[in-house]
């Protein structure tokens, strides 16, 4: 979500722009203080807003002293002008870089700031120092033409020399041509600058150097332009064919020793641009461009460091081109970096993914940065990317001009500039779900947008020849706010398509920026221009993160500023559940209208029927009715999840704050008090809180979260118990039971009782599965046979390629079925013949096979799940098992290699601890007689529920520290052959041709098929040692303990991958949505794909509470008084099938 989100508009940039392009959504001081601080950005949120009165102004639009007094004003020195215009922290941030460049007068004045601490001082000693500055250079500057010029016309003047004198390389041409003579072409040895400087102001202090090259360079420059195929490499505006003679197309070219970018126009401190492993786009031919009549010299320049003159403008007529309004319901494409054509780094940091070195090493993947700290964005990108989409842009723009009169045509010359048009770095929240402007909390456009302000705005960037990329770097802040923050590269008007993901950057608060975070995010609350759930969200944020290094640290600022957050959340809420409360009610009279309508006689039964017509008519208003109660339905669900939404968002605030062992250091203990008993009324399982139980009336208590100043300090045993008995009697109504949150551990171990209890539930567990659920030899050989038969009926059909075989995957060969499980087979084609499922064949094939099934007696064959994305072919083979006829159900599938890797992967894990089967046996009988193990239903798979329990199991611990249950795709090979102390994984997968596989159906995409196969002895060993006569019972209760209560649904997902991963990274790097509260698990192979997206939001609740609800009745009968009940009737009560009263709504 963007930090801000107001509705204000304002321009103005920091020193190095002058008049800005930001665009804030939150409002207030000139909209955002366009851009906040400095520097182009299309900037939303008040992380940007800059407390100025330069930014207040945003266009810097005040009138001058001269027009206010004409006729008898003084003279007034422009310079001084432009600086008593600049805002303060504009001025700092300009002032910045001198300081780090060591100037002995910069250096000074700051120096005598941290002497005397007199912030107004060193301000107005800094602007100082910026006039001098800036009158050196314009003492110094020399004149140079303003105006681009043409090749023809630089030839016309200057005389077509064919002579090759100069030699001297220029693969990179500097960004600014467009304010250089043609002699200044040829690149130089210029002396270093200090940080902060770009070529205009190289070329300033050096007048001397540039007049001797403006008199004895033209001539060989000529030479060179002529000899020098037009092209994007050389920064001219004319898109060139490809890359220049001798240079590969795209980036496979390894960075050259002497590559002049090192010299020539890059920011001190940065390296040289990447080389990017992805294969570019293809070129396409020149062909398709109208030929260019002459090739404009280019005009990017770097960004200066002043802002320039006021300057009157008139408004321009000129119908604007109209670009391609954004797409809609399109959702954000190439969200994974290996797909991506370009590179981003964080202050020289790159993407996880391309950091595989510092993973490898257990070191940091992320940057760390304070909040308000500098960033800087350096992107690289290949010429042919950009050359193909400008040439796609060209036809887009020509097509829209030939449709509409108001229009106006592309430019027949692509340009450079046209080819960057509205490429934007933004820096987004992790896992935000769109791109674009409205959705970062600041996005930068690369060129200057605004016509008026002209190429000397627009941010560095640069063209490297050699790898035929051109590279750039955008300066940022970090949020105010702590959290987690990317840099995306894309451009506005395709922002679905991510050209480049940065790596995950850590905002965190140090003791000093608590005060000014929660300070800013109270002026959030108070603003009041959204809903408050970014600010609700951001205030949790701070306090789970609220870690002094200094324990006395003063924070009596800082956490005045924290209980008013706290008061400004409570009134948020209230009015949300005011919100709420109107809208259900007028939810309800909606409902009721059409009730009374329906409950009317219609004219029928009084016999007045206008005929067909009137028949016609009352089918319309049937239809009419239906949709109303359509549409009545989806916003009474809406408004229930709002509510939802925001109560589990107040209780993330109080969970945070009773989490945290430092929060004391913040906040007084009666509001401590006050909290903890506030949060004692949440319920998790009913996403509620109960009515607050101090209160006089129940209608005050019904408004969350009441009147907490009738929360008694100090609070006592009896107090919280109150609170327990409200939040019991609410889960009594809504859950229809009242859940048993005691740890399994403790039960388990509460004497005799406790370990007799779960001895008889292991026992029947065991039983159970030997007769119910174990595959026999004889079952074994069924399948084997019927499978045989299909595989000679597929041969002798000749329909497929030689070689290929029919397989069984899924719970039939997996371990994990029944003897009744249906027999899931696919055809396995050879690699030799991969083609063969992707030019139709393999359809064509299925559909003539289906017809050789009749022929060879097998039953009931249904062909309408052949357009599936895998073809699928259902029917039953008669099975003569003595004497008596089987019918087998058969599913047979088109080339599904990665059913097959999964199928292996669990079956291995059913070999190593067959313990395992015996938990998801019952598991899944529970979940059927509960309705909800039926994907057709959206509630889970039963696949979904045996990767649960292995990613339970390979977390929950032994006594020994190590896992019950090694993860196969990551345990350490020496490890697995001798599993002693203590538990090993590798640091990366292998990959080789043997492990890396092309996916089915998506291109470019690599399944890393390793894990851990040969030699499961003493693995097995070690799984054995794991199960003691009563550690089915206690898993199975711990299991049910963990996904109703302990495991975080809103932050993390179910993933067999070796560390914990967070919903964030699945929304950043697949698209999965970071908003959804609910299930979601990834599968081992198919790391994109949410095995659980089809759960639906309630659907989620009920199968949280069936897991609540299976963990209340052991822990209930484990504590009983009563005589336990065998371990057969305690399965059966938890596996007892739904009532109609229990059904779902």
């Amino acid at each position: 979500m963007p930090e801000g989100t107001g509705g204000g508009r304002g321009r103005g940039r920091g020193p190095s722009r002058g008049r800005g392009r930001g665009r804030s959504r939150r409002g207030g001081r000139g909209g955002g203080g366009g851009g906040g601080a400095g520097n182009n950005g299309n900037n939303k949120g008040g992380d940007s807003t800059t407390p100025t009165k330069a930014s207040s102004k945003g266009n810097n639009d005040s009138k001058k002293p001269n027009e206010q007094t004409p006729t008898k004003a003084p003279r007034v020195d422009p310079i001084e002008e432009k600086m008593r215009l600049m805002g303060d922290q504009d001025v700092l941030i300009a002032f910045g870089p001198f300081i780090r460049a060591g100037n002995q007068d910069a250096v000074r004045v700051h120096q005598q700031y941290l002497s005397n601490n007199k912030q107004i001082e060193f301000i107005n000693n800094a602007r100082q120092f910026l006039i001098g500055q800036e009158r050196r250079a314009n003492e110094t500057k020399p004149i140079l033409p303003v105006e681009a010029k043409t090749v023809a016309e630089i030839e016309a003047a200057h005389g077509n020399n064919n002579s090759t004198q100069n030699n001297a390389p220029h693969d990179v041409m500097q960004p600014n041509l467009q304010t250089l003579p043609p002699g200044l072409l040829t690149p130089q040895k210029l002396p270093s600058l200090p940080p902060g400087l770009t070529s205009p102001q190289r070329q300033q202090q050096q007048p001397q150097q540039q007049q001797q090259h403006d008199q004895g360079g033209i001539q060989n420059n000529n030479n060179m332009l002529r000899a020098m195929p037009v092209g994007l490499g050389h920064n001219t505006n004319v898109l060139p064919p490809g890359p220049p003679p001798g240079m590969p197309t795209g980036m496979g070219l390894p960075p050259p020793q002497n590559n002049t970018v090192s010299q020539i126009n890059r920011p001190p401190g940065m390296p040289p641009p990447m080389r990017p492993t992805s294969a570019p786009v293809a070129t396409e031919p020149m062909s398709s461009l109208p030929k260019p009549s002459s090739s404009i010299l280019p005009a990017p320049t770097p960004a200066p460091v002043l802002p320039p003159k006021e300057s009157k403008t008139e408004p321009d007529t000129t119908p604007a081109v109209k670009t391609p309004a954004k797409p809609t319901k399109q959702w954000r494409i190439q969200t994974r970096c290996e797909e991506q054509p370009g590179r981003l780094f964080a202050n020289d940091m790159p993407a996880a993914s391309f950091n595989l070195a510092a993973a490898s090493q257990n070191k940091p993947t992320s940057l760390i940065a304070r909040t308000r700290s500098e960033l800087t964005a350096r992107w690289v990108l290949p010429l042919p990317y950009l050359r193909n989409r400008a040439i796609r842009r060209f036809e887009q723009l020509k097509n829209a001009a030939e449709e509409s009169e108001v229009t106006r045509p592309p430019p027949q010359n692509l340009t450079i500039r046209d080819a960057l048009k509205t490429l934007t770095v933004g820096l987004f929240r992790r896992g935000a779900m769109d791109n674009g402007a409205s959705s970062s909390i600041v996005s930068k456009e690369i060129l200057c947008a605004d016509s008026k302000d002209g190429p000397d705005k627009d941010y560095f960037f640069n063209i490297d020849q050699r790898t035929d990329t051109v590279f750039g770097t955008v300066p940022f802040y970090a949020p105010r706010t702590p959290g987690n923050v990317v840099f995306r590269l894309y451009f506005e008007d395709e922002p679905h398509v991510t050209l480049a993901c940065g790596p995950c950057i850590e905002v965190v608060p140090n003791d000093s920026d608590y005060d000014s975070v929660l300070r800013f995010i109270l002026s959030n609350f108070k603003s009041k221009k959204t809903n408050g759930m970014s600010s609700l969200s951001a205030l949790a944020t701070v306090f789970e993160m609220f870690k002094p290094r200094r324990t006395n640290a003063n924070f009596n600022d800082a956490g005045r500023m924290a209980w008013g957050c706290v008061c400004e959340a409570r009134k948020v809420v209230e009015q949300a559940a005011q919100k709420f409360v109107n809208q259900k009610e007028e939810i309800e009279e909606r409902l009721e209208a059409i009730k009374i309508k329906e409950e009317l006689p219609d004219l029928k039964s009084l016999n007045v029927s206008g005929g067909d017509n009137e028949t016609k008519k009352e089918e319309d208003e049937n239809d009419d009715t239906d949709a109303k109660n359509d549409a009545i339905m989806k916003d009474k669900f809406a408004n229930e999840r709002k509510w939802r939404e925001m109560q589990h968002a107040y209780s993330s605030i109080l969970q945070a704050v009773v989490s945290n062992k430092y929060i004391h250091l913040l906040m007084k203990r009666d509001l401590l008090s006050t909290m903890r008993l506030e949060y004692e009324l949440w319920c998790p399982l009913c996403d509620a809180f109960a009515p607050n139980p101090f209160v006089k009336t129940k209608f005050e208590a019904s408004f969350l979260p009441g009147n907490v100043s009738a929360f008694p300090y100090p609070a006592g045993k009896d107090h919280y118990q109150m609170c327990r008995s409200s939040k019991e009697e609410m889960q009594q109504t809504m859950l229809g039971f009242v859940p048993q949150v005691d740890n399994v551990g403790e039960i388990a171990r509460g004497g005799k009782k406790g370990r007799d209890f779960f001895l008889d539930l292991s026992s029947a567990m065991n039983e159970m599965y030997t007769k119910e659920y174990a595959v026999s030899e004889k079952v074994w050989r069924r399948r084997e046979q019927v499978r045989a038969a299909i595989e000679q009926v597929m041969s002798n059909s000749r329909e497929f390629p030689p070689g290929t075989k029919v397989a069984v995957f899924g719970s039939s060969a997996n371990g994990f079925g029944s003897p009744n499980s249906d027999l899931d087979l696919c055809l396995s084609i050879p690699a030799s013949a991969a083609d063969f499922t992707n030019d139709g064949k393999g359809v064509e094939a299925m559909t003539n096979l289906a017809s050789k099934f009749t022929a060879a007696g097998m039953r009931d064959v249904n062909t309408e799940r052949l357009t599936a994305r895998i073809p699928i072919v259902k029917f039953n083979v008669p099975y003569n098992d003595n004497g008596t006829e089987i019918l087998v159900e058969c599913d047979l599938s088109l080339q599904n290699p990665l059913a097959l890797l999964n199928t292996s992967l669990l079956r291995t894990y059913a070999t190593i601890s067959p313990m395992t089967c015996v938990l998801a046996s019952i598991i899944k009988r529970w979940a059927k007689s509960r309705d909800i193990n039926n994907p057709s239903k959206h509630t889970l798979s039963s696949y979904g529920y045996v990767l649960m329990l292995t990613y339970f199991l390979k977390n929950a611990r032994r006594g020994d520290g190590n896992p019950i249950l090694p993860n196969l795709q990551w345990v350490n090979p020496q490890w697995a052959q001798n599993p002693t102390n203590p538990y090993r994984e590798i640091a990366a997968k292998p990959k080789s041709p043997q492990t890396l596989v092309a996916h089915p159906t998506l291109e470019n995409y690599v399944v890393n098929s390793y894990f851990y196969r040969q030699g499961l002895e003493g693995l097995q060993k070690y799984c054995a040692d794991n199960n003691g006569p009563s550690t089915i019972g206690v898993l199975l209760a711990s299991f049910f303990h963990y996904f109703a209560y302990t495991f975080d649904y809103k932050k993390h997902v179910v993933s067999l991958g070796n560390k914990l991963v967070e919903k964030e990274v699945k929304a950043e790097e697949d698209g999965w949505s970071v908003y959804k509260s609910g299930l979601a698990i990834e599968d081992p192979f198919e790391l994109f794909y949410d095995v659980a997206h089809v759960v639906k939001a309630n659907n989620f609740l009920h199968i949280k509470k069936e897991f609540a609800l299976a963990y209340s009745k052991i822990a209930n009968e484990a504590q009983s008084k009563r005589d336990i009940i065998t371990g057969k009737e305690l399965i059966d009560m938890i596996c007892e099938p739904v009532s109609q009263d229990e059904g779902r709504d």
